[in-house]
């Protein structure tokens, strides 16, 4: 029995030793011999900028809680004192990609500034033609609703500070407007190559660093907010027509700002297998916006959005996100995070759905035309944290209940699309009192 207990000793070094020697020593000599991947190092900040948003816990932390699933105010009619507040502010820097949350947001005629002027797009190629064999190419936008992962890139926006000691007025974001920093997982190839071992080192810092065995390394990439005359020409920007549902706005195709490699661990990804590539909407082709927001002659000008859907900002009562939840089904997700939703102004205060009657209201200062109800699709059956979409939820529950609007058909309707009332914007601000202005009937147009 002693031989054996000692045979057993000598069998655990000896498995210990070659452990050792075939993945410790390695990354070892990876860690002194590639001094770029030494753990912590943290990617400067953007230049003369200050990152826009709150810097920890969000706004929306909190909103399971019993208290916001029903009305705290009683329903006001129109002209009657404040029936909410807004809860927490958020925009979508580019399109479907998890949102910036803000304290405070400056309306502009797209809706929140920095909010949904960037998208990336495929590239679809149509059947060749049979007489000339040419094949037709349009850039169209992808959304979470084919690319659920799209959710879980990352968007930070970075904005020009005189205050910042590395601000400069020639400064590359300082000129821009600002940056947008993007950032999305990725775990590269691990191999017992020289850099498949600096690969598991960065693997293993990034567990580090998170304090989790389940995190992953992340890739980054930056690019200007509104890029100069000279940024375009420099980096061979093209304008080109963009496929937005049913519009087609000239664009300008910012994709040299992406390294080739990272466009291709981006498609890796998302699952892309087209040619992927991000555009920006050119300020100088703003898409219109008619069918239920208010004309020229209404406002005084004719009201326009980047890349949203549809109208320049969306509203969302959060009770009637918890109500929506209480009619989910036992199979699916058993809570709904109301970011599912992706509304610019989420809200409490009134009872469940009271903002289907909404015509106007003042949020703050600022004064808006309630355009119309929101038509939902299947996109949020996408959990923004995961990236994962479910076959059915909350989608199959809002139809169950939520098919409030004849001219939404089939589409149910949650939250409200609203267009600002003045050209000269604004501004909104978490804690702002919400007042009903006029109420009435809505009608939901096609687009």
């Amino acid at each position: 029995m002693e031989s054996l207990s000692r045979k057993d000793a000598i069998w655990e070094a000896a498995t210990f030793f070659f452990t050792c020697l075939v993945f410790v020593v390695p990354l070892v000599v990876v860690f002194f011999l590639t001094p770029q991947i030494s753990l912590g190092v943290q990617e400067k900040p953007p230049a003369g900028c200050r990152k826009l948003g709150l810097a920890t816990s969000s706004n929306l932390d909190d909103q399971y809680e019993q208290r916001y699933r029903q009305s705290n105010t009683p329903d006001k009619g129109a002209g009657g004192s404040p029936i909410g507040k807004v809860k927490a502010l958020f925009v979508y820097p580019i399109k479907s990609c998890y949102p910036v949350e803000l304290l405070q947001g400056e309306i502009v005629r797209t809706g929140i500034k920095y909010d949904r002027q960037f998208s990336f797009a495929q590239l679809i190629s149509g059947q060749p033609e049979l007489d000339t064999g040419k094949t037709s190419h349009t850039w169209k936008i992808i959304t979470a609703r084919q690319f659920p992962r799209l959710t879980k890139v990352k968007t930070e926006a970075w904005v020009p500070d005189p205050k910042s000691s590395s601000y400069t007025k020639n400064n590359l974001w300082a000129k821009s407007d600002g940056c947008i920093v993007v950032t999305f997982p990725f775990t590269p190839d691990i191999t017992m190559s020289r850099e498949g071992l600096a690969n598991l080192w960065t693997v293993i810092k990034a567990k580090l660093a998170a304090g989790s065995l389940t995190a992953e390394p992340t890739v980054s990439f930056r690019l200007p907010f509104d890029p100069t005359a000279e940024r375009i020409e420099r980096k061979k920007y093209t304008r080109e027509e963009l496929a937005v549902f049913k519009d087609s706005p000239q664009a300008l195709n910012v994709g040299t700002e992406i390294e080739p490699n990272v466009l291709a661990q981006l498609k890796y990804f998302l699952g892309v297998s087209n040619p992927l590539t991000l555009f920006r909407i050119d300020k100088q082709s703003y898409r219109e916006v008619h069918r239920c927001a208010p004309g020229k002659e209404e406002v005084g000008y004719q009201p326009v959005i980047g890349l949203s859907d549809g109208y320049p900002l969306h509203l969302l009562n959060l009770a009637s996100v918890r109500d929506v939840e209480s009619h989910l089904p036992m199979e699916g997700p058993k809570s709904l995070n109301a970011i599912r939703f992706r509304a610019n102004i989420y809200i409490t205060g009134p009872p469940p759905f009271a903002e289907d009657s909404w015509k106007f209201v003042r949020i703050g200062s600022t004064k808006f035309q309630v355009s119309c109800r929101t038509a939902r699709c299947v996109l949020p059956n996408v959990d923004p944290k995961t990236g994962v979409k479910d076959n059915n939820e909350p989608l199959s529950t809002l139809r169950s209940y939520r098919l409030v609007d004849e001219g939404a058909g089939a589409s149910p309707c949650l939250g409200m699309q609203m267009t600002p009332v003045s050209a000269d914007g604004g501004e909104v601000r978490v804690g702002d009192e919400i007042e009903v202005l006029e109420t009435g009937e809505h009608h939901y147009i096609k687009p």
